[in-house]
């Protein structure tokens, strides 16, 4: 057998028709992929005389993007397949090489597809419609345009409801990974999928992850095959699943995307729960789509040119558990499988499982949206592909503040001012935080009357602005805005509680709420009414709203007596429903937060507030000793601003130990905050905690309090290290020992090292450990030895020095040890 590997004999078998095809498939990706590296493949191709000494030197002289983009268009613009077999052999000669990472993925694809990838190669969709269903099918296609053209979001000013964008001109693309995960929700969304978005974002950044376009999801090389039939796509609470849904079939219904496709049926799951007995899935297109009925019948005999979108499965209420397939034999397999039509009566859970299972329609199309904490229940699915939304990168949240407000000059200054707050930038990743952090700082920044207000620092303030905003202009229309809220909250409670985030009349009722004279005036900006497919139903604008209102009512109206065991019932939760709950309830101890709500909810309970503060000394006192429950709390001091408070739990504390516990940037800033009051620190282990430098960015106000910094194993990097460099260069700073191994520090930082250490009297113990220094840093390094006197160990092993670099160093630590006895240079 050849020792050749998979994807290369594969590729020795394909025709130049076919070759061409899969270069074509693959060409945004491998665009994607080969955008650092493009000059290199170019090299390789102008080697085997299949590209031009000019088309060479056009491609190395782009950059980045560009590059690989005329890489591919000179690849494709070739009459035969010889460039384009060269290219997918360099791709194989080059696997190995870490630059080559995605390329070595998109290779791996193709080992494991193997000679099926001929059958996907040959398979093309045909975008012929016949001739009966020409004009239905423009029907449908206008109605889907018309109906997903604008995106309508609320408005504070004025009297305006809303704000009604065209889609086309307000549409943030979002980064999408292709991925399988699902968690249990043992943290709040915001909290736990904030930290792991960072490290995404930042991987996706330095191109280790690929992503995923919206147009990308069928018909491409992403996925188990070509002929992707069942995707899902996952993404927390507001990260924009729905719109994107409704990027698709817009763009669906105008031609843009997606042209194998003749028809297209969008449902949401929430709306899917009125059918509490069996239905039909022809009746519930008809139900949604009833101009449809006369051609239904032909439309769906051509199960291949149908897409079926179903939006929310965490918001259905039942579970859709699939049978473990694999675990059953062939035989068993077959009998049990049992065709279904769309015209059989069953439950929607039966539906979604005939559909993926090709039991009912084979071979259409399947697109389920969900939260990663309803992921499970898919485990057993035949899903050809899973991805993630991560939400907005950075420049996305740039382009998203600048469309916000016409105002360039306004948007540029909220954007500074978030830019600064690690926690508001951090939740700018998800659109409808970046939503409600936009409407509330838009009043600040614009009005003359409200700059008098300070822009929200905290979770809690800045909900309490989005609330005193709404309730200011329009709290007119009710006559108790006080009591319809309050009730409202009471009701957001019950959802927290029960993890309800729908609503129908029964829930208003049990409230002493009517939902006939409900959604006017200023509720209407903070409850969403959904007319579904035979009823009416409401959730709030995002889940988080809902525990704000739900922390916001049980606040003000709970008896202090029964507050502690409020607090105490919802902090053993294990499930972390309650988690934002308990910061929001933190956060309302605090007077400057609560003050813009007094003249329209009335005086705090100042019962209430002291129960809190002494409930948050409680969980600092039991959260010793255990990190995750010890972040949590400091968490609840940020969110309480009460600086008597912060003084009294952390001016005595000596020891700061979160090793091994994932700090997000909004961790550190959080962090930063609460030891500000520490006089001195002795030590500080944040030993493989995924810090980088961004983290670093509000760590340095408070390093040079503390004695022992371990920092080792962390992503700080040459930035991270400047960084640092600020506090080590304080006149005041106490650091004796600091390590720093295995941090990715390279040459590039020695220079701001030796500067900031030259000035530097406390530093005794420096531990540089493998890392990337070479022998061009090794002057710099004799310089800082020399000039920080108080130096006596500088651990410098497992870097890349050669033996003359060692020697150089050993020699010179000779030299000084004359006249600084102690002192050890360790290579």
């Amino acid at each position: 057998m050849s020792n050749l590997p998979v994807a290369s004999r594969v590729l020795d078998g394909f025709s130049d028709l076919q070759l061409r095809r899969l270069t074509m498939l693959y060409c945004q990706r491998l665009e994607d992929a080969t955008a650092e590296v493009a000059c290199a493949v170019a090299f390789s191709l102008y080697a085997k005389t299949v590209i031009s000494k000019l088309e060479y030197e056009q491609i190395t002289g782009a950059d980045g993007d560009k590059a690989s983009q005329l890489l591919l268009k000179t690849v494709l613009s070739k009459e035969d397949a010889k460039a384009a077999r060269a290219m997918w052999q360099s791709f194989t000669d080059f696997r190995e090489n870490n630059a080559f990472l995605k390329v070595k993925r998109i290779l791996q694809e193709i080992d494991d597809k193997g000679d099926s990838l001929h059958k996907e190669i040959n398979w093309a969709p045909d975008e012929v419609i016949q001739d009966c269903l020409v004009a239905i099918h423009r029907q449908h296609q206008a109605i889907l345009k018309e109906r997903n053209a604008t995106l309508a979001l609320t408005s504070f000013h004025g009297w305006t409801l809303e704000k009604t964008f065209p889609l086309d001109k307000h549409f943030t693309e979002l980064l999408i990974i292709p991925s399988l995960r699902y968690q249990e929700q043992v943290q709040h969304e915001l909290l736990a999928r904030g930290r792991e978005h960072v490290e995404w974002r930042k991987q996706t950044l330095r191109r280790e992850l690929e992503k995923v376009r919206h147009h990308e999801i069928f018909g491409t090389s992403f996925g188990k095959c070509t002929r992707c039939l069942y995707a899902v796509i996952s993404g927390v609470a507001g990260i924009g699943k729905t719109t994107l849904v409704q990027k698709i079939v817009h763009d669906w219904a105008v031609g843009k995307i997606y042209g194998q496709f003749h028809f297209l049926f969008q449902f949401k799951f929430r709306e899917l729960n009125i059918y509490q007995d069996r239905t039909s899935l022809k009746q519930i297109i008809l139900d949604s789509y009833p101009y449809l009925e006369k051609d239904l019948k032909k439309v769906l005999a051509n199960t291949n040119r149908i897409l079926l979108i179903f939006d929310g499965l965490d918001e259905f209420r039942e579970p859709i558990i699939f049978p473990d397939i694999q675990a059953k034999s062939p035989n068993s397999q077959s009998k049990g499988a049992s065709h279904l039509y769309p015209e059989s009566w069953c439950s929607i859970p039966d539906i979604i499982r005939a559909l993926f299972q090709g039991q009912m329609l084979p071979d259409c199309s399947v697109l389920v949206t969900t939260r990663p904490t309803a992921l499970e229940s898919l485990q057993m699915a035949p899903v050809h592909l899973y991805a993630e939304i991560l939400g907005f990168s950075d420049a996305q949240i740039k382009d998203y503040f600048l469309k916000f407000n016409s105002d360039t000059k306004v948007s540029l200054e909220m954007l500074t001012y978030v830019e600064d707050n690690a926690i508001l930038y951090t939740m700018c990743y998800n659109p409808s935080y970046c939503w409600v952090i936009c409407s509330s700082l838009e009043a600040t920044f614009t009005s003359p009357r409200v700059r008098d207000w300070s822009p929200p620092k905290t979770i809690t303030q800045l909900y309490a602005n989005y609330i005193h905003n709404i309730l200011k202009n329009h709290s007119r229309e009710a006559e108790e805005p006080r009591q319809l809220l309050l009730k409202t909250g009471e009701m957001a409670y019950m959802g927290v509680a029960e993890k309800v985030i729908v609503f129908g009349d029964h829930h208003f009722h049990r409230y002493g709420l009517q939902p006939s004279n409900f959604l006017s005036g200023f509720l209407m900006q903070i409850l969403q009414k959904e007319n579904s497919l035979k009823d009416v139903v409401y959730s709030f604008f995002h889940l988080t709203v809902q525990e704000f209102l739900a922390a916001l009512a049980k606040f003000f109206q709970t008896p202090t007596p029964k507050l502690s065991q409020l607090l105490d019932e919802t902090s053993t939760s294990r499930d972390g429903r309650y988690e934002i709950f308990l910061q929001f309830m933190a956060g309302l101890s605090c007077p400057a937060t609560t003050a813009q709500l007094k003249d329209l909810i009335g005086e705090v309970p100042q019962g209430n507030v002291c129960k809190v503060v002494d409930w948050i000394k409680e969980r600092f006192e039991s959260a010793q000793g255990h990190k995750i429950q010890l972040l949590n709390t400091l968490h609840y001091l940020f969110e309480a601003q009460n600086k008597a408070l912060v003084q009294e739990t952390m001016g005595q504390v000596r020891q700061v130990d979160f090793s091994f516990q994932v700090m997000s940037p909004v961790d550190c800033y959080v962090l930063a905050v609460v030891l500000g009051p520490c006089q001195q620190l002795q030590n500080l282990h944040l030993f493989n905690c995924s810090i980088e430098s961004w983290g670093m960015k509000s760590l340095k106000s408070v390093l040079h309090k503390c004695v022992t910094v371990r920092l080792s194993q962390n992503r700080l990097g040459d930035q991270g290290v400047k960084l640092l460099c600020e506090a080590l260069r304080k006149p005041d700073c106490q650091m004796q020992t600091l390590e720093l191994w295995m941090v990715n520090l390279t040459d590039g930082c020695v220079e701001d090292l030796a500067s900031a250490l030259s000035t530097n009297v406390s530093i005794r113990d420096l531990n540089l450990r493998d890392n990337a220094f070479t022998d061009h840093s090794v002057p710099t390094f004799l310089h800082l030895v020399e000039n920080c006197s108080g130096l006596l160990t500088i651990d410098l092993c497992n870097n890349p020095f050669s033996g003359v670099g060692c020697q150089k160093l050993k020699l010179f630590e000779e030299k000084l040890r004359r006249t600084r006895h102690g002192l050890k240079i360790k290579v």
